[in-house]
């Protein structure tokens, strides 16, 4: 434990056990952290309601991206500390350790939630984590394999938990960090694919208004997104509303117009054109 000085970290304020985390069904594990969205952790049960030390949040957050994976001491030091010496950058790092270390104390019994071992930190595998990402991940990849496997009722079971699982972007309540935008933006796209995919699959279901409300979902998170409007135009020619059709081009060709400055596809340009001669 490093020495700290009189600047030491008071310890979080939690709250009593009885205060749920957002999302039902989650099993239980001696630490939660959900990160789609705003960040919820909670220890043995208990919400940690009070972060003491934001650096401390922005170390644990580093951590858990690359839960698993050895992350260097120096690297954790010039992500938070950049414009530091050395020994004041470390100084820095053990005191926010210090204060994550506090954050994560639970009744283990000895274990430690964070090993330092060759100059390396990592959490520590024997305390059970559950982490919203990794199940986030993981359902995404049980459904893309029952869809491809032609299992549309269990794909749909698992898109539909994904989409469940991301509350919003990731880390979405910090604003201070920027080397996690690129896995933000990686994870809103994954979310969006769901979504498209349950439409998709709805759509083969011959159930169009099903597929309908998972699109307009999506272009709720990506007005641009051209696939999703050709989705919706399939969706409104299999139920012969021919109108709904050309409004949905429209939107289209106004969203990528004033958000981009681009025009449609050709595939979406012979889709609107297929689908509205068909009718002629």
């Amino acid at each position: 434990m490093p020495k700290v000085s009189a600047a030491t970290p008071y310890r979080p304020t939690v709250a009593p056990p009885a205060q749920p985390l957002l999302i039902s069904g989650i099993p239980e594990a001696d630490v939660t952290a959900l990160i789609l969205g705003p960040l919820e952790l909670s220890v043995a049960g208990r919400p940690v309601v009070r972060w003491s030390s934001l650096k401390a949040r922005a170390v644990f957050q580093y951590l858990l991206i690359h839960r698993g994976r050895p992350v260097r001491r120096d690297v954790l030091m010039d992500l938070q500390w950049p414009n530091h010496t050395y020994t004041s950058a470390r100084n820095n790092l053990n005191v926010a350790l210090y204060s994550l270390r506090n954050t994560l104390e639970g009744p283990w019994q000895g274990l430690q939630p964070i090993l330092y071992q060759d100059g390396c930190y990592v959490l520590n595998s024997e305390v059970k984590w559950w982490i919203d990402r990794d199940e986030f991940l993981s359902t995404l990849r049980k459904a893309n394999l029952d869809r491809v496997s032609n299992h549309p009722i269990t794909a749909i079971s698992h898109y539909q938990k994904a989409v469940e699982l991301y509350r919003g972007l990731l880390f979405e309540d910090d604003s201070t960090g920027d080397w996690y935008l690129a896995e933000q933006r990686h994870l809103n796209e994954l979310c969006l694919q769901a979504l498209e995919a349950l439409g998709e699959i709805y759509l083969d279901l011959e159930e169009p208004a099903s597929a309908q409300k998972f699109a307009q979902l999506a272009l709720a998170r990506d007005p641009c997104c051209e696939s999703v409007h050709r989705l919706l135009m399939r969706c409104y020619a299999a139920e012969h509303k021919q109108q709904l059709v050309s409004r949905q081009y429209s939107i289209c060709v106004k969203a990528l117009r004033d958000e981009l400055g681009v025009s449609p596809g050709t595939e979406t340009l012979r889709l609107f054109h297929d689908l509205t001669s068909a009718s002629s």
